[in-house]
């Protein structure tokens, strides 16, 4: 029997997902505890609605996010920082700062998207790394300069 699980059931599929079961595990336990419901043609329907608004929502964001790394690859945040006489500053840059300095160029990225292979503890010019969802990344340069 084919069922469109209204929750996620453990080695059969998630929320949203037409499966087929035996018909008296369908009937006495997932009907009963509604967990899924017979399939007929206005599920059918619904589902296949729900894909195609799924597919242009991600196809969207992905654009939205093509257009930000787009403008991250032309931005130079420049920050500011107390430096001592050989160059190495007192503490680090760290994401939260990236992201402000980002964010004042019109550009919002939560600080937890920015990568640091390493901390920032001198001036100069670095390349850093923004993740975004559905793999995509982009790069951008910040520049510590000394105070």
């Amino acid at each position: 029997m084919q069922v469109f699980l209204l929750k996620d059931l453990p080695g059969k599929g998630k929320a949203g997902e037409m499966v087929n079961v035996n018909d008296g595990y369908a009937k006495n336990y997932l009907f009963k505890h509604k967990i899924a419901q017979p399939v007929d043609n206005k599920i059918i329907t619904e589902s296949k609605a729900k894909k195609e608004s799924d597919a242009f929502k991600m196809a969207e964001e992905k654009k939205a996010i093509g257009v930000t790394i787009d403008k991250l690859k032309a931005t130079n945040v420049v920050l500011k920082a107390k430096v001592g006489e050989n160059g190495k500053m007192f503490g680090s840059i760290t994401g939260a700062e990236i992201s402000s300095g980002l964010a004042a160029s019109g550009i919002n990225i939560e600080k937890r998207d920015i990568v640091l292979p390493e901390p920032i503890k001198a001036a100069g010019a670095y390349k850093i790394k923004a993740k975004f969802n559905y793999g995509m990344s982009g790069e951008f340069t910040v520049t510590v300069q000394g105070e």
